[in-house]
């Protein structure tokens, strides 16, 4: 009988994770919050040579998360910015919610208010997977600053075949949403644009061992090909054994990013820790 009772317990409490869950998914909470603060916890790498230069003004660095993750996805590079001398803004967005353009536009208003703050010496910015491109979108605008680097991680520049096959899943709409997860379709006229400010701009692309993801074509970090992430125009490219979930907290990446930003390139892995 006992037995019985705590398995009607668990069940319960599962169904009730799911109820609560879905209700989140909804009503575009989110829902990845814990994992991206669990999978940031640890420290913040460091390398006395990657530092920036002492300056009157600071060189703030402008993060985006990609597609159904949070701000908390991107805590452990915020930490390494700002221990390396960086002012950092990590406006966070619903990502599941509205188009590339909507998102780009909320972080004009975000790259704005920062202006209106006070003087600013320089800006770069960096942006994981759809962040990446909502990045890009901004920097299309007319009303965007002139970035120093720009630095996009597993971003598909090209479109993404996968989202594109699971487009038409109804656990795909109902967790990714149908506007800015459905432009990630290669078919998309986002896709054709120009890559603005290619001269400053450096692509990182991540792959796993093995096949990697099996409905992707060629290298892939499991969820992007490397060719999706590296556009030819860009003025730097690399490719990391990193699996897209973990590309903006590995350590491989976070020395590339405050190489490009201070260096404007991709040099050979730093040393320090």
């Amino acid at each position: 009988m006992a037995e019985r009772r705590a398995r009607r317990a668990v069940a319960a409490s599962l169904a009730g994770a799911l109820v609560v869950g879905v209700a989140l998914v909804l009503v575009g909470a989110p829902v990845a919050w814990p994992f991206d603060v669990v999978a940031n916890l640890a420290p913040a790498p460091h390398w006395p040579e990657l530092r920036a230069p002492a300056a009157a003004a600071p060189h703030v660095v402008v993060l985006q998360h990609g597609l159904f993750r949070t701000d908390a996805s991107l805590g452990r590079l915020a930490r390494a910015l700002r221990a390396h001398g960086y002012e950092v803004l990590n406006p966070g967005y619903t990502s599941t919610r509205g188009s590339v353009a909507m998102h780009a536009a909320a972080l004009a208003s975000a790259v704005s208010a920062r202006t209106q703050r006070g003087q600013v010496a320089s800006w770069s910015f960096v942006g994981h997977s759809l962040g990446g491109l909502v990045v890009t979108s901004y920097l299309r605008r007319p009303d965007a600053v002139r970035p120093r680097a720009i630095v996009t991680l597993g971003s598909p520049h090209a479109g993404a075949a996968l989202a594109d096959l699971r487009k038409h899943w109804f656990v795909f709409r109902l967790a990714m949403g149908s506007e800015a997860a459905f432009e990630l379709s290669p078919a998309d006229p986002l896709h054709q644009l120009p890559l603005p400010c290619p001269e400053a701009f450096g692509a990182v692309a991540g792959h796993i061992a093995g096949d990697g993801h099996p409905d992707i074509p060629g290298p892939d970090d499991g969820t992007v090909a490397v060719a999706e992430a590296l556009p030819g125009a860009a003025k730097a490219r690399l490719v990391l054994p990193v699996g897209h979930t973990w590309l903006p907290s590995s350590t491989a990446a976070i020395a590339a990013v405050l190489q490009f930003v201070g260096g404007g390139n991709f040099p050979p892995e730093p040393t320090g820790r």
